[in-house]
């Protein structure tokens, strides 16, 4: 298992950017993790960020902008996180993903094919996440606090958001299913 994976993946000093994406993913999710979705739940009563909740709905949305706008701390550390980590995490997970999809791809077949031929289909999984990632941050620091939308561009808004939380979690689930699935499936038939 691990050694099938670990065979296909160089050293850091051969892929430096590989290595280094990763670990900074790590790092990023860790810090995102410690500093803000944490205390974002203590102080909010054990209610989970919003970019973290996939089974959310625009009406739960809409009770935590409520909740957010009589918890000031609490909104500031959602906007933060945005303003911080989460504006390299996209990014720098979306980079791991594509580099460590590319490396197993090699020698690898998905659906009798080889797996590097479909590299531009698989690739665009993760910049779907990038892209959703992204999307979903701006309509969040858009929809909660300190920002005021109108009622309506709220709903709008809150619904858009529960969609865009649950099209990132398909996009790197799917990526990571990939990356995971490549090296145990069946060779080429072209590569015995």
């Amino acid at each position: 298992g691990r050694r099938v994976i670990m065979g296909r993946l160089p050293g850091p000093i051969k892929a430096p950017l590989l290595w280094g994406s990763g670990t900074l993913s790590a790092v990023l999710l860790l810090w995102m993790n410690r500093s803000f979705a944490w205390p974002f739940a203590e102080s909010t009563g054990g209610r989970v960020m919003p970019d973290l909740d996939i089974e959310s709905t625009g009406q739960g949305l809409l009770a935590l902008k409520a909740l957010l706008e009589t918890r000031p701390e609490a909104a500031e550390l959602l906007r933060s996180m945005h303003l911080g980590p989460d504006l390299l995490l996209p990014a720098v997970l979306g980079l791991f993903l594509i580099l460590l999809m590319r490396r197993v791809a090699q020698g690898a077949s998905l659906y009798g094919r080889p797996a590097e031929r479909l590299l531009p289909a698989m690739i665009a999984l993760p910049i779907t996440y990038v892209l959703v990632d992204y999307s979903e941050n701006i309509v969040s620091l858009i929809l909660f606090p300190p920002s005021m939308p109108l009622p309506e561009t709220a709903s709008l808004l809150a619904e858009a958001l529960a969609w865009l939380t649950r099209i990132k979690f398909a996009a790197l689930v799917i990526s990571g299913i990939l990356i995971l699935r490549l090296p145990f499936g069946p060779r080429p038939a072209n590569s015995a």
